[in-house]
């Protein structure tokens, strides 16, 4: 497998769990990491292209998966029609939809559309997401979707309805502009002051000047008392984050499934969401959650607010979302799946 970076939460965490699951059940897997390529990437592709290339086939895999690797998937293609080698792509996000400019967002997914078409196999984690690739011309036969798994902690809920003081707020997701926290804070300048404590937890590293931005926000509407950015939480620190929380909010302006929404729900939290791409797939307005323009403070503010005043309408929310995750993959049933889907990519022979 060869991956970017060593994280452990969203689409790296699927990864990581899928290698665990996959060597669990007497699949060897070999992981080629972005760090342990020689000479960096961004500056010395084809050197780093000609180490990865010469380790597949050294090692002469009966299987090839790509993930967040987009510029390696030519030589990867050429490699594996000469050794007989399949390739499985990991499609996490479309990330064209994080650029900004339409041309180049377009010129993207026009390149992007050509490197999915040398993969054998494709994976990707809604039905959202698996339609924008069909879109794309992809033969739908090549995609199979399948949701991430998550950890279905034993442990019973906490009682919410014996809670006083304010309503507390977590907001789960890397600080940047996708998962759109500026549009958070704005919505709670307009709350009442007192009513609420929000919690954003998630990295600060990945957009530095953006993640400096939410922060001023913050200072300029009065909001340093009532919001607190903690950073990127470890596990246990936040399902504890979960647990004390009475509403999730996930203001994202684009989302390919939504992990932590999944987390959320699991914990019994209601959930205000934005209702675009896949999160509508998790959230169904008006019984577990409230779907909100992800462009549009007052909206969100709005929803907010009309949670922050009705305790029984969080709790009766908060019920389905936990009926909802119930029925939900754990990483067990995703492993089952993703085997299958490895089992069928080696079987499908090269392309």
């Amino acid at each position: 497998m060869l991956g970017k970076k060593d994280f452990h939460s969203g689409g790296y965490g699927f990864n990581f769990r899928m290698v665990e699951y996959l060597r669990s059940h007497g699949v060897a897997v070999d992981i080629i990491h972005f760090s342990t390529v020689p000479a960096g990437l961004p500056l010395k592709w084809f050197s780093a292209s000609r180490y990865i290339c010469r380790e597949i086939r050294k090692k002469k895999p009966d299987l090839v998966i790509v993930s967040k690797s987009y510029q390696y998937v030519p030589l990867l293609r050429l490699v594996s029609t000469f050794a007989g080698t399949p390739v499985l792509y990991l499609m996490h996000h479309l990330e064209w939809m994080d650029i900004r400019n339409k041309l180049k967002s377009f010129m993207y997914r026009v390149y992007v559309r050509w490197l999915l078409s040398m993969a054998r196999k494709i994976w990707t984690n809604s039905r959202n997401t698996m339609e924008a690739i069909e879109d794309m011309g992809i033969p739908s036969e090549r995609i199979m979707m399948i949701n991430p798994g998550f950890e279905k902690d034993p442990e019973p809920l906490p009682d919410r309805s014996l809670r006083d003081g304010p309503v507390r707020l977590l907001c789960v997701g890397s600080i940047s502009p996708r998962k759109a926290q500026h549009l958070l804070v704005e919505a709670c300048a307009s709350l009442e002051p007192g009513s609420f404590e929000a919690q954003f937890a998630g990295s600060t590293e990945s957009d530095a000047e953006y993640s400096a931005g939410v922060l001023d926000l913050i200072k300029e509407e009065n909001l340093s008392d009532s919001i607190r950015i903690s950073g990127e939480l470890s596990h246990n620190d936040l399902v504890i984050a979960y647990r004390k929380a009475d509403i999730l909010v996930h203001p994202a302006s684009w989302e390919a499934f939504g992990m932590s929404i999944l987390d959320g729900m699991w914990y019994g939290l209601p959930v205000i969401a934005s209702d675009v791409a896949a999160i509508p797939e998790l959230v169904r307005d008006g019984e577990n959650g409230i779907l909100t323009d992800p462009r549009n403070a007052g909206e969100l503010a709005d929803a907010v607010k009309s949670l922050i005043d009705n305790r029984d309408l969080r709790l009766q929310m908060g019920e389905k979302s936990r009926m909802f995750a119930e029925n939900m993959n754990d990483w067990n049933d995703t492993g089952k799946e993703f085997m299958e889907l490895v089992m069928a990519s080696v079987k499908g022979g090269s392309k």
